[in-house]
């Protein structure tokens, strides 16, 4: 019956994607993206550790079963609302209307201030520990500061370089665009790179990659989505396999191998995503615990407010467990008589499951409907649409393969700019010898935008 219900999983996904393609024609429809990493956690990674017969070491059949069948319920959730939120929506064969060249001097001026700061606090984070050299010659090191602002702030870099994309769209590949890209975009991919975090490569990779082509009402060739798509999957578990020997000055020998990278999957261990996310489901249904939206509350509410005013912050907001793996390892010695690695992570389907029980299954339902949404808004709506599905594009791989409570916040740092300046950008006026030029595009009427004639 588990191994059946692998299969449903992976079938859902399949349908699903195929569904989507047919009624869309669009490649950056999210399915395209988020179905394979749904049928990697929940399908393939499992299979691969059943055939292992590793499984066993941690779980009896009952508990695996029960699990999956959740973890079934929420991908055929999240892949239904998705479609219903619009997959016959078809994209606009006309070229992106042009933004004016006062909108784009705004996007860029935009881009300098929020990438300024998000380099600024790369900066500051890596004079922290000595230096560049310091910083990356350490396997999964990087930069640090006390401050979650500073250390959080690196995140705008990315706002910087999806704004100057956006001027792309408009002007072309012109220097000072190509300049601010490179300039916000090059600490982050280095960073992502040398410290072997599938994460953030993942981010900055889908940003430039999906940015690129939305911006100018584009789309790649299907074969190459999936070649792209493919080797991604393949760099992330690259990135994983030899993150031990990623570092400045390693002399360590790199596997590229499949049959070693592919062993990472198979490992059996508690730091396992399926492994860890199952134990986590499984220990909080036996002690009957669920924070019920406090972990996410807490995300938006006291987060923000620095430890260095309120250290106890976490503690006094009745969620003292957020500081370790977020909340999600809580009672796995007393429920399974073993303990789930530190800095794990559970996926979404089990992060849900935590927090809301049985409603996480409807929870999926909603993240599927917002994906589907705004996607439908980016095929059919401004360029302010488009920065916003890449950046939840973008912030994908955080979302399924570990938790809401690193969605949340980044999503809300990368998404306020990005709308506040396009909004600002769409209502910029060029000036001609004989007044104020004003072209205004009927469909883009709703966002205010003024484009170039």
């Amino acid at each position: 019956m588990f191994e059946a219900l692998l299969f449903v999983a992976l079938a859902i996904t399949t349908v699903g994607i195929l569904i989507a393609y047919d009624g869309s024609r669009d490649v950056f429809h999210p399915l395209f993206f988020i179905g394979p990493m749904l049928a990697f956690l929940y399908g393939w990674m499992p299979l691969q550790l059943l055939r292992s017969g590793s499984l066993f070491q941690y779980f009896d059949l009952d508990q695996l079963e029960s699990v999956q069948g959740l973890n079934v319920l929420g991908i055929l959730a999240f892949v239904l609302a998705c479609l219903a939120a619009g997959c016959r929506v078809r994209q606009s064969r006309s070229s992106a209307p042009k933004l004016s060249s006062a909108g784009c001097r705004r996007l860029r001026i935009g881009a300098l201030m929020v990438g300024g700061v998000g380099l600024s606090c790369w900066l500051i984070s890596i004079i922290n520990v000595g230096g560049f050299v310091n910083a990356f010659s350490k396997s999964y090191a990087g930069g640090w500061d006390d401050s979650g602002y500073v250390r959080d702030g690196n995140l705008l870099l990315l706002v910087g370089v999806l704004l100057a994309l956006g001027a792309m769209g408009s002007e072309g590949l012109r220097f000072p665009n190509l300049a601010i890209a490179a300039l916000f975009g090059l600490p982050w991919l280095t960073q992502a790179l040398l410290t072997a975090r599938r994460g953030p490569t993942f981010a900055i990779s889908i940003l430039v990659l999906m940015g690129s082509y939305l911006i100018r009402n584009k789309r790649p060739p299907v074969l190459s989505m999936i070649a792209v798509g493919a080797f991604l999957g393949w760099l992330s578990l690259f990135l994983v396999t030899n993150r031990g020997n990623i570092y400045l000055g390693s002399q360590a020998a790199l596997t590229t191998d499949m049959k070693n990278i592919r062993s990472i999957v198979e490992k059996s261990d508690t730091g396992n995503e399926y492994i860890y996310g199952t134990g986590s489901v499984v220990s909080t249904e036996r002690r009957g615990h669920y924070f019920w939206m406090r972990r996410y509350l807490a995300q938006l509410l006291v987060r923000p407010i620095p430890s260095s005013i309120w250290p106890t912050k976490y503690e006094d907001f009745g969620v003292p467990e957020l500081l370790s793996n977020a909340g999600t390892g809580e009672g796995f010695a007393d429920a399974l008589g073993w303990v789930g690695a530190v800095g794990s992570a559970p996926g979404i389907i089990a992060d849900l499951w935590i927090e809301v029980w049985w409603l996480a299954v409807p929870f999926m339902a909603v993240l599927g409907w917002a994906y589907g949404y705004i996607w439908r808004k980016a095929v059919t709506g401004g360029p302010a649409w488009k920065c916003q599905y890449v950046i939840v594009a973008a912030l994908s791989m955080y979302l399924v393969m570990q938790t809401m409570e690193a969605v949340i916040f980044r999503t809300l740092l990368l998404s306020v700019p990005s709308w506040l300046i396009w909004k600002w950008s769409l209502k910029a006026k060029d000036q001609t010898a004989e007044g104020t030029l004003y072209v205004v595009e009927p469909d883009l009427l709703k966002e205010g935008a003024l484009y170039r004639a």
